[in-house]
């Protein structure tokens, strides 16, 4: 399951295709958030697979919003080890691609120089 988080202070955006999955639960979700003292606003948008809590900063923290999400089954996940390393393998694949790219050119640059010599 994909999650994704986008915040600035007082905003917090997490994109889960739970929401679309399961649109009770992330109902169920926002009305509990709307409920916390310090939420100003939360709007779900389950086309989308997202929810928006937008919070006093004074009153709330990201952390305890993150914490509360994941109490109702709504909480992002950390990244997986694995996408550091597709990361990585995708970084060596593109470097191989361009050494070989070279290489070919500068084979036939002297193949051609061998030639012309000839």
């Amino acid at each position: 399951m994909s999650h994704s988080i986008h915040h600035v202070p007082g905003r917090l955006r997490v994109r889960s295709n739970a929401f679309r999955c399961r649109p009770e639960e992330a109902r169920e979700a926002q009305s509990r958030l709307a409920s916390m003292e310090g939420v100003t606003q939360v709007r779900l948008n389950a086309h989308a697979g997202s929810i928006t809590v937008n919070y006093d900063t004074d009153r709330l923290s990201k952390q305890t919003l993150l914490e509360a999400m994941k109490d109702l089954g709504c909480a992002p996940v950390a990244p997986r080890a694995s996408h550091a390393a597709a990361s990585k393998a995708g970084e060596m694949f593109g470097k191989a691609l361009v050494g070989a790219i070279v290489n070919k050119a500068v084979e036939r640059s002297a193949f051609k120089l061998v030639s012309v010599l000839m």
